[in-house]
């Protein structure tokens, strides 16, 4: 008798979409014994995927359900338990169980939730590493990506709409752009300055969809040990640029700048706070600056074999 897989499926009941659904897809594949732990507090994702990840007999399988926000919590908590010496640490499963769920696009392209469960729990599944990223200012990690400015005013105007999924970020985008100032701004990358001047908006990468639909850094690879970022400076047309985000041909648009390496960083030159964000949480703003560093291959994820082409190593 073949031996049934142990997955934890760590579910955040106050994320955008049907927990319990997502869940229920995993149990009808018929080859995993599934325990469901919910979150109950902001933060509990990551403690919870520590304590699985490094404990004496760990689960076969992690499963995270809920939004980005939920993902970068249990990533955190995978990626300390491996920092840490675990000696086994699980590899990630991304449900689509938020609002945007950039980083289900990112490792799935999309797929149907219930065809990803059937692939992943027969054996169909590949185990990949991706990087994640380091905010040295908070030691936060960082998993879809991070960004300043319009991103992170978006974020905040889509906390009192009443849209739901993909359009919400979409309307708070929209929203936010009638009233966000560019700010003076300054970008290195591994020392070297990239831009200085009016910034609208930066994002840095990571995967290369934000609200699971605009893709902001279209060179990114998320297994290449460099990050990506776009830089919106304040010569671009905003409507040009609004409508190369849904197309992915933003670089085509002028006033873009963009680059890569290993340290990025996103600074004020006014001295005032500037207004960031990662994975998809607004920052308190206490510092004019940001530095965000690579780290690679820091976490094992499950992916199609046939991985989407922002992986390196297909």
């Amino acid at each position: 008798m073949t031996q049934r897989l142990r997955v934890a499926a760590v579910v955040n009941p106050a994320a955008g979409s049907d927990g319990d659904r997502l869940v229920a897809a995993l149990e009808a594949v018929g080859t995993a014994e599934v325990r469901t732990v919910r979150t109950t507090t902001p933060g509990d994702a990551a403690d919870i995927a520590y304590k699985l990840a490094a404990d004496a007999e760990p689960p076969d399988l992690i499963v995270g359900v809920g939004g980005d926000g939920t993902i970068f919590e249990v990533a955190t908590g995978l990626y300390r338990a491996g920092d840490s010496g675990a000696p086994s640490v699980p590899p990630l499963l991304v449900a689509p169980g938020g609002t945007g769920n950039s980083v289900y696009r990112g490792l799935w392209n999309d797929e149907p939730w219930e065809a990803v469960a059937e692939r992943a729990l027969r054996g169909n599944a590949t185990a990949r590493t991706i990087d994640l990223a380091r905010i040295e200012q908070n030691n936060h990690i960082v998993v879809l990506g991070s960004g300043s400015g319009l991103f992170a005013a978006t974020l905040l105007a889509a906390r009192n709409r009443p849209e739901k999924g993909r359009e919400l970020l979409m309307a708070a985008a929209l929203a936010a752009m009638e009233t966000h100032e560019p700010y003076p701004g300054r970008i290195s990358i591994d020392g070297e300055v990239l831009h200085e001047g009016g910034i609208v908006e930066t994002i840095v990468g990571g995967f290369r969809y934000r609200g699971g639909l605009l893709n902001l850094v279209p060179e990114s690879m998320v297994d290449d040990r460099l990050l990506d970022i776009t830089v919106v400076t304040s010569a671009v047309d905003m409507n040009a640029f609004a409508q190369a985000a849904v197309q992915g041909n933003v670089y085509e648009v002028p006033g873009i700048r963009w680059g890569r390496g290993e340290r990025i960083t996103v600074e004020r030159v006014d001295g005032q706070p500037v207004l960031f964000e990662h994975d998809g949480e607004v920052m308190p703003q206490t510092t004019s600056s940001y530095d965000i560093r690579v780290v690679p291959a820091a976490l094992t994820v499950l992916t199609a074999a046939d991985a989407p082409p922002w992986f390196k190593e297909g």
